[in-house]
């Protein structure tokens, strides 16, 4: 569905109500990036990622440079180890001396990264992020996929009803909306699932079709 489609079943579902139509916009972004944010759901769609160098005796590097984009990051891998640089509070690299070797761990504050211990050498590194969705306009889409269109549009009724002080259809639109993200499985879970039961799989020699 289109933005323009989600805004008029948003109209008929709110009672289709003229002096809504300026803020009907407002509640699906709201909507938007309230599902955008849900821990309950990874979204492939708008997931990036991107190589870099931490260069010997830097410790501090600007974000935006390299990443316009980022919204928050997911992870940060050392590729020379294979290990995952442990996220940690600003605060805590305050109260540590700084020392040379290999990066452990990382904060962000601002538009800089920071890690610790200062790199010893040249390590290169991949970060994985969520890429921060432009607002919903008239006209244009969505970043998600089909699947997603009835709950953003559900949610999106919900802000709706509660910006009007209509309680009850609010409660009930929550009610609905939970029973919608219930029978949508995250894309892990998707990955996960087994697939020999599925079309397109290729058996090896020796397979009769039993259980």
């Amino acid at each position: 569905m289109t933005v323009n489609q989600i805004l008029q079943e948003m109209s008929w579902r709110l009672g289709n109500r003229s002096d809504i139509n300026p803020r009907i916009l407002t509640w699906l972004n709201d909507a938007y990036f309230e599902l955008l944010l849900t821990p309950r759901f990874t979204f492939f769609q708008i997931d990036r990622s991107y190589t870099w160098v931490a260069s010997r005796g830097v410790y501090i590097y600007q974000v935006s440079t390299a990443t316009p984009d980022l919204w928050f990051i997911i992870d940060v891998r050392n590729e020379v180890y294979q290990t995952k640089l442990r996220r940690k509070d600003p605060t805590e690299f305050d109260r540590t001396w700084r020392i040379d070797g290999i990066p452990e761990r990382y904060t962000r504050f601002q538009d800089h990264i920071e890690i610790f211990p200062t790199p010893d050498m040249d390590y290169p590194m991949t970060t994985r992020y969520r890429v921060r969705p432009p607002e919903l306009e008239q006209g244009g889409a969505h970043m998600l996929t089909r699947e997603w269109d009835e709950v953003l549009t559900t949610m999106a009724v919900t802000k709706g009803w509660e910006s009007l002080e209509q309680w009850d259809k609010a409660n009930s639109q929550k009610t609905l909306t939970e029973l919608q993200l219930s029978r949508r499985f995250d894309a892990f879970q998707m990955d996960d699932i087994d697939s020999e039961a599925t079309i397109g799989v290729e058996y090896g020699p020796g397979y009769t079709g039993r259980i």
